[in-house]
């Protein structure tokens, strides 16, 4: 796991992470609503994280993305 983690981009490393960190406390939130052990109510708190983190991490996955794949063509052709 380390290796392929360490193959990754910079950028896509930090989107994957702020998409995790965003996202699971609003699915947390409401996992925990649906299954009964909480009453969230009204989530807004972890919406508003959820809403601010989303599109940021999203591009940052895309341009890591696409410069993960630049870097390993280059490696294969210069191989």
């Amino acid at each position: 796991m380390r290796k392929k983690w360490s193959k990754l981009h910079l950028t896509l490393r930090i989107g994957i992470i702020l998409l995790i960190v965003g996202i699971s406390p609003l699915l947390i939130v409401l996992g925990l609503n649906e299954l009964g052990v909480i009453d969230a109510g009204n989530a807004v708190g972890p919406g508003i994280l959820a809403m601010l983190t989303f599109y940021p991490s999203i591009i940052l996955i895309i341009i890591g993305s696409v410069l993960t794949f630049i870097r390993n063509r280059k490696a294969k052709i210069s191989l």
